[in-house]
């Protein structure tokens, strides 16, 4: 059954940014930076607002993203900010993942800057406590600098954002995680849409993606037994979305049973990977030819693609119990392994699934 799909919008997606160091598991497969000019990279994201705006495209979405970094100068911060607000999103807050580590005077001055952008908020992800945390970011004392400055941004009246990925090696260590990030202040139980409605803290845990390196974690993944048998403080705080979160076993299930959702239309976001390369062409093509360029790879794409009721009959495994947050993580692990039976599609499964 070929994929029925309309396109939606584009993502300018420029892993450009800088990274201190190269988490085990990471989203994208490295965090090598592919160098793009910044200045080139606005003035294509604003070229594509200015066209979303003209009669006919008003509907179709623009979807900016410079890395998943944000060692960015001030002046970058400063125009990301627009291009936040042009999409219609506030910029209110910073990561600290990928960030080199600052003695706490320049990390002071560091949060100073950006908050005079209006960003109020500071989002930190840790993977375990302390040496495991420093193992899985792959980058040792990031469990302390990511710590202090959350005290340091606490003190200077910022609010705060804990994410916590579960791994199975480090949710031992998560007590003790907890007991650290309980001393910075109160935290209050909270979804991840919460962050901006005025809460001081927000906490809540999530499984590992299937994506980028973390493809190489399995091993690693919760299962359904792992959840049941979470310590009481953890399974408090996963993210309120967990109702949805299912087991490889439960999606083939969900699939199976929804499989005449298939002959509805699916929404596709474009995804343009901005190189210095991909800008030369941009700057020669109009919005137009951009988006037919990539919408007619993905029309080819979807006639080689199976059907995702053909994907998890085919290549999911009916006894897998480790569970995944959404259907399109586990469409990704069916469609790795379709691809290593068919090795002539891998750029089939790099135009879907990147």
């Amino acid at each position: 059954m070929p994929r029925n799909f309309r396109i939606t919008g584009i993502m300018l997606h420029a892993n450009a940014a800088p990274c201190a160091y190269h988490c085990r598991y990471c989203q994208l497969a490295t965090s090598k930076p592919n160098p793009a000019s910044f200045t080139r990279y606005a003035a294509l994201v604003d070229r594509f607002f200015d066209w979303k705006e003209t009669p006919g495209n008003e509907g179709f979405e623009v979807w900016p993203w410079y890395g998943n970094s944000h060692e960015h100068s001030i002046e970058e911060q400063r125009e990301i900010c627009r291009l936040s607000l042009r999409q219609g999103f506030s910029c209110d807050s910073v990561l600290l993942g990928g960030l080199r580590h600052r003695p706490r005077k320049e990390m002071r001055d560091w949060l100073e800057a950006r908050r005079a952008l209006g960003i109020n908020t500071v989002v930190a992800t840790f993977s375990g406590h302390d040496a495991a945390h420093d193992y899985w970011n792959n980058q040792q004392g990031n469990y302390r600098f990511q710590l202090e400055t959350l005290e340091l941004a606490a003190e200077m009246g910022m609010r705060l954002q804990q994410r916590i990925l579960l791994m199975r090696d480090s949710v031992p260590t998560l007590g003790s995680l907890l007991d650290d990030l309980d001393r910075i202040g109160q935290t209050r139980k909270s979804t991840e849409q919460s962050a901006s409605a005025g809460t001081d803290t927000v906490r809540w845990a999530i499984p590992l993606f299937y994506s980028g390196r973390a493809r190489r974690l399995e091993t690693q993944r919760l299962d359904k037994r792992d959840f049941a048998a979470l310590p009481e403080r953890v399974a408090d705080i996963l993210r309120d979305d967990r109702v949805n979160w299912r087991s490889e076993q439960e999606w083939i299930e969900h699939v199976k049973e929804t499989s005449d959702d298939e002959k509805a239309e699916e929404s596709i976001t474009l995804l343009l990977k901005v190189t210095e390369e991909n800008l030369e062409w941009a700057a020669a093509h109009s919005c137009e030819e951009i988006v037919e360029t990539l919408s007619e790879r993905y029309r080819a794409a979807a006639a080689l693609m199976p059907s995702r009721i053909e994907l998890c009959e085919g290549y999911g495994d009916t006894s897998n119990e480790k569970v995944y947050f959404n259907l399109g993580q586990m469409e990704r692990l069916w469609m790795e392994q379709y691809c290593i039976h068919h090795p002539g599609v891998l750029n089939l499964r790099e135009t879907w699934f990147a």
